[in-house]
């Protein structure tokens, strides 16, 4: 029962980091030279989830600046963010809903033996 928990508790953690991620990419949608970061869930090796966060090497549009040169605009594409977002809630539900079914599971256990 506990690495079950454990899972589902892994899986609350990476739906939050999801979620502050895609959070500070659409904060910094206008911000000329972002590079946006992306979330990357893998399982750990005792089960649960792991959270990888990298940098997105993805080149942003390039606009003209008013003295003539090239600035480079943030790489962050508004409508993956808002399924970025989604799926983040989602993983959250999931694994709340995984967290209350083990609790459930345990205290029948315990009923069983009371």
């Amino acid at each position: 029962m506990i690495s079950a928990m454990n899972s589902a508790l892994s899986g609350i953690s990476a739906g939050l980091k999801r979620q502050d991620v895609s959070a500070h990419n659409i904060a910094n949608l206008s911000t000329e030279g972002f590079e946006k970061n992306t979330v990357i869930q893998s399982e750990g090796s005792t089960g649960g989830v792991v959270v990888h966060i990298e940098k997105s090497n993805t080149p942003g549009p390039e606009f003209p600046s008013p003295d003539g040169r090239s600035v480079k605009g943030s790489n962050v594409n508004l409508a993956e963010e808002l399924v970025n977002q989604s799926l983040a809630a989602l993983t959250f539900s999931a694994s709340l809903a995984a967290l209350k079914a083990t609790q459930q599971s345990e205290e029948s256990l315990i009923d069983l033996f009371v």
